[in-house]
């Protein structure tokens, strides 16, 4: 348990200097927080989960998530030369929408008025 924390957070850390570091793409927004990795027990599959800036319209964040996914075995080259590991997990890209739907969460807590009795 210990060493897939351990495997995940190096991986987020790492993921997350490709990104900014030698990702030229344009269609790409440069403004991703990688803010969790899943790996799966036998440390082939890593789910990496992205927040993209909350400015940018839904459909241009899951644009920048397929163009992560069409380089990710490019990805996974650089991982393999910053990283040493036996095995380096095969990566699928995910968009996190924790924060908007916590957003709207609180909203609708916030539009709630309290009846007084």
């Amino acid at each position: 348990m210990y060493r897939k924390l351990r495997i995940s957070y190096e991986l987020k850390k790492q993921i997350s200097q490709i990104i900014q570091n030698n990702i030229n793409d344009i269609r790409i927004n440069k403004f991703i927080t990688i803010s969790d990795v899943l790996i799966s027990k036998d440390l082939s599959y890593a789910k990496i989960f992205a927040i993209l800036s909350y400015k940018e319209e839904l459909n241009n964040k899951k644009n920048s998530i397929f163009y992560l996914n069409n380089i990710k075995e490019y990805i996974r080259f650089l991982l393999k030369k910053k990283i040493k590991l036996r095995k380096i997990p095969k990566l699928k890209f995910f968009l996190d929408s924790s924060l908007n739907n916590s957003k709207y969460i609180n909203d609708i807590l916030n539009n709630i008025k309290i009846k007084k009795i």
